[in-house]
């Protein structure tokens, strides 16, 4: 008699233990669920990545830093200190040297051993380098992107002309003579466009570096320059040639193009730097 109570108390026990189970298999689906809505509605949990807001420090520093140099407003020659500029830009001093490390691999910064950074020096050779490397890289993928052309890319290059047209015509009309940096916006822009067809992505990253070297030269030289040359003129032959497909003649139009600016630019940039007191050689701004 005593056993089988007891056997009967233990099914009943394995009874209630069953239906807890499932019970709880039921909350615990329901909770899923409940959670599965809420994640369609806000998206996945975003766990914030600490590396993610030091990359953003870096880059926001490095296209800072980019822009002074471009801009002169850090001359050539200029010692970077970490130190100082880690204060100025309120950053770690990890952040700073790794973004000025980033400019020294596109050679805007040099570095001395045990000395520190430096804003890279102007140079007439320097400037001839890489005008020559520039003609050789541009009209590589230049021929690539004729070569590719499709609709896409002569409505992009369609409306990259109209736009540098609209500043060019202002420049020569006199409406406004500050448009000298969105010139360059819109001159680099219609270039730009010419090659964004290239096949290559080696000549498109050479180009990329060459072409910011050499603004460094343009925005020094060609200012306020507008009587030495018909660039409006040149651009138009240029597009012309492009939309009509004459991939010779746009070839030999862009090549003239750039031994044109080259040759201006090598006869100005002594007397301009020397009158802007910016250095051509290794002396440098302590």
């Amino acid at each position: 008699m005593f056993l089988k109570k007891r056997f009967v108390n233990f099914i009943n026990a394995l009874g209630l233990y069953k239906r807890f189970i499932r019970t709880l298999s039921l909350v615990v689906s329901m909770i899923c669920a409940k959670y599965d809505k809420i994640s369609e509605v806000q998206g996945p949990m975003n766990i914030e990545n600490p590396n993610q807001t030091k990359k953003t420090a870096v880059e926001t520093v490095q296209a800072q830093l980019r822009d002074q140099i471009l801009n002169f407003d850090l001359p050539p020659g200029t010692r970077l200190q970490v130190d100082k500029l880690r204060l100025k830009f309120d950053v770690s001093t990890a952040t700073m040297r790794e973004a000025l490390s980033r400019l020294l691999i596109d050679n805007l910064v040099t570095t001395e051993r045990q000395r520190g950074f430096w804003v890279r020096d102007l140079s007439l050779d320097d400037f001839r380098s890489i005008s020559e490397a520039r003609k050789i890289v541009e009209i590589g993928a230049l021929r690539s992107s004729l070569d590719h052309r499709d609709d896409n890319w002569e409505g992009d290059l369609f409306a990259a002309y109209r736009k540098l047209k609209l500043v060019e015509d202002r420049l020569l009309s006199k409406q406004d003579l500050n448009l000298t940096s969105e010139w360059h916006l819109r001159n680099r822009q219609f270039h730009d466009c010419l090659v964004q067809n290239c096949r290559n992505p080696w000549l498109i990253d050479f180009r990329r570096l060459l072409h910011q070297h050499s603004d460094r030269y343009h925005r020094l030289v060609l200012k306020d320059n507008r009587k030495h040359r018909d660039v409006s003129q040149e651009h138009a032959e240029i597009f012309e040639s492009a939309i009509d497909g004459d991939i010779e003649r746009c070839v030999a139009l862009v090549e003239n193009h750039i031994d044109t600016t080259v040759e201006l630019i090598a006869k100005r940039l002594p007397q301009t730097s020397q009158g802007l007191a910016i250095p051509l050689s290794a002396e440098r701004t302590k």
